[in-house]
């Protein structure tokens, strides 16, 4: 089967816009979907917008498709910036360090998704660990503190040196934690 099909690709902040034009096959007479189907596999759609035409009599759809990539795993810690990196790094190191400690598997105390996500969401308090999927009361009495705590730490000391290494100018407004 032959066919015709243009794509464009556009980004929008953290979102992207991909463009097929799709003509008609008269053999299997239908449009051939399975592209955007397969295309669609690994991405999250916010929204696809279809639009039918014609041109020199022949039918085709166009169909944006307005989407982000679904990472997996390690993509999704790569996609941290350098300061999230190393806040992971320590929070797997406490993990690994208390599992040790109390003798069980690191991801009965927590799966690295958790931590991410921890990472992602700054939890300083406990009831912002909450917001974490899989922590609830029980999980956030368990390790709540320790973990708000070396979150906290991390941010104290990125405040320190940020300080210590540069000084704010003559009526700049300075940012209580920089890494907010």
């Amino acid at each position: 089967m032959f066919f015709l099909m243009h794509r464009a690709i556009y980004t929008f902040a953290y979102m992207e816009l991909r463009i097929f034009t799709l003509p008609f096959d008269g053999i299997s007479e239908g449009f051939p979907d399975e592209i955007i189907t397969q295309f669609c596999l690994n991405k999250k759609v916010h929204s696809i917008v279809p639009q039918f035409f014609e041109q020199e009599g022949r039918p085709f759809w166009s169909v944006a498709v307005q989407y982000e990539v679904v990472l997996r795993g390690e993509d999704k810690v790569r996609a941290l910036d350098d300061a999230q990196q190393l806040l992971f790094a320590r929070l797997k190191e406490w993990r690994k360090n208390h599992a040790v400690k109390v003798g069980i598997p690191v991801y009965l105390i927590c799966t690295n998704a958790q931590l991410l996500q921890m990472v992602q969401l700054k939890c300083r308090s406990l009831e912002s660990l909450k917001q974490v999927l899989g922590f609830g009361r029980k999980r956030t009495e368990k390790y709540g503190k320790p973990i708000v705590d070396t979150i906290k730490d991390f941010y104290d000391e990125k405040r320190k040196q940020g300080t210590e290494t540069a000084t704010p100018a003559a009526g700049a407004v300075v940012d209580d934690l920089p890494f907010d």
